[in-house]
């Protein structure tokens, strides 16, 4: 048998636990039994302190409710394990196992968790609420991110990833729609419901694949240790996502798209964006490698990488450099003529070089005209004369002489305004 049969035998004996096929049974299991598919919750029920508002979400973790605290006037999210749900263990495993991680963790980057509850409509999680959208509504609406707001926002999010891999978690689903995009431009990570503990060593995961295909890394795929370098493709996919618009790999089955994770070689990003700059290209390809030894080891040594090649500027590198989404979709329509000129300083050179170039233009003029040289001399001549004579009303004009330059030194206009207008020596001059 040859080495792709067995490695397609070893794809298809892969233990899949995935949201929609277990969601999908938990379904047919209530509607065998006679139970209700109805929302947990409705808006306006009290659940302890927590008055819902409205639903936010639903997901095959449960639904996700807007809140309010009574006790402590903020609002809150609330994530709900219904209990059909919780009849099954792995379900009820990794909604515990979602609170144990993100219980560790404090960081500005990732959403924050105020406590679990055990209640009659199901397990609850209390969890921050952020307003804004996600990566991947982003890229619906608005099409690929521009380079310098990707590495804006990749920045942060991978700064919420060290920080969750110093505490011992290993996200494992680091896609566009767990990438939360805050109205300040702030980014926050959320969903911690197939995370990993490295500390705890449970052999009922062993050999089972977890995760969503279009992202997941290809030792995920096989089942087998995962650790931060498994983050490290997901962000790397994610990124290549955020600034073509389309994944490397898009396949109509799942079983196809888990094999050219493992197997086939990426495209070019440069094939979808033609301007992206060659060294990110490099950066994107080396972080969805296919052995875990050729990426970058640690998310730290990624954004390193991308920051080292200078698309943004430090001081650029703040949550209020990414765009807001009336904000991008003024750009995107063309509605900013600041982007477009290149800014103030821009605009300051531009108005400079006009005013050098027009005293250039009066010190050394480009064409030297015989006779308008005659008539400027003319004009100066009958100026004086009568800036001199005052009284002199009428004044000749000869343009075949040329008048000498006088010597006389003309004396302040204020002593020569009497003159009802002075410059009609200068229209008779011209002809006007």
């Amino acid at each position: 048998m040859s080495a792709k049969a067995n490695k397609a035998d070893k794809l298809q004996s892969t233990v899949i636990i995935s949201d929609r096929f277990t969601e999908r049974r938990a379904r047919l299991a209530s509607n065998s039994a006679g139970e209700t598919t109805i929302e947990p919750l409705e808006a306006g029920s009290m659940v302890g302190r927590y008055l819902t508002l409205s639903r936010i979400g639903i997901g095959g973790m449960g639904v996700v409710y807007r809140a309010h605290d009574t006790e402590l006037n903020r609002t809150v999210a609330l994530k709900v394990l219904p209990p059909r749900l919780s009849k099954y263990p792995e379900y009820l495993k990794r909604f515990h196992t979602e609170a144990q991680a993100q219980a560790r963790l404090n960081s500005p980057h990732v959403v924050t968790l105020f406590e679990m509850m055990d209640h009659p409509v199901g397990q609850i999680l209390v969890l921050e609420y952020v307003e804004g959208e996600t990566l991947e509504s982003r890229l619906r609406h608005y099409g690929p991110l521009s380079v310098p707001e990707a590495v804006r926002v990749f920045d942060q999010a991978m700064r919420g990833v060290e920080h969750i891999h110093q505490m011992g978690v290993v996200h494992r689903d680091l896609k566009p729609s767990n990438i939360f995009i805050k109205r300040d431009g702030g980014i926050k990570l959320m969903d911690f419901g197939i995370a990993r503990l490295l500390d705890n060593h449970d052999s009922s995961q062993n050999g089972a694949m977890v995760g969503t295909l279009l992202y997941i890394s290809p030792e995920q795929i096989n089942g087998r240790e995962t650790d931060g370098r498994s983050d490290v493709y997901t962000l790397g996919i994610s990124l290549f996502e955020a600034v073509t618009g389309r994944l490397p790999f898009e396949r109509r089955t799942d079983y196809a798209l888990m094999h050219a994770h493992v197997q086939e070689n990426p495209p070019s990003p440069k094939e979808f964006q033609r301007r992206l700059p060659a060294d990110l290209e490099s950066v994107i390809l080396k972080a969805i490698a296919k052995e875990p030894n050729r990426r970058f080891q640690t998310v730290a040594e990624f954004r390193a990488a991308l920051l080292s090649l200078g698309l943004v500027e430090r001081r650029d590198l703040t949550p209020t450099r990414i765009m807001s989404g009336q904000r991008h979709k003024q750009r995107s329509a063309g509605k900013s003529p600041r982007r477009i000129w290149g800014g103030t300083r821009f605009d300051i050179a531009l108005v400079a070089s006009a005013l050098l170039l027009a005293l250039v233009l009066e010190l050394f003029p480009l064409h030297q005209n015989p006779e308008r040289k005659v008539t400027e001399d003319t004009q100066r001549a009958q100026i004086v004369t009568w800036k001199k004579e005052p009284a002199v009303k009428e004044i000749k004009v000869t343009h075949n002489i040329v008048a000498p330059r006088p010597q006389i030194v003309a004396p302040r206009p204020q002593k020569v305004s009497q003159h009802k207008d002075k410059y009609e020596p200068l229209r008779q001059a011209w002809g006007g």
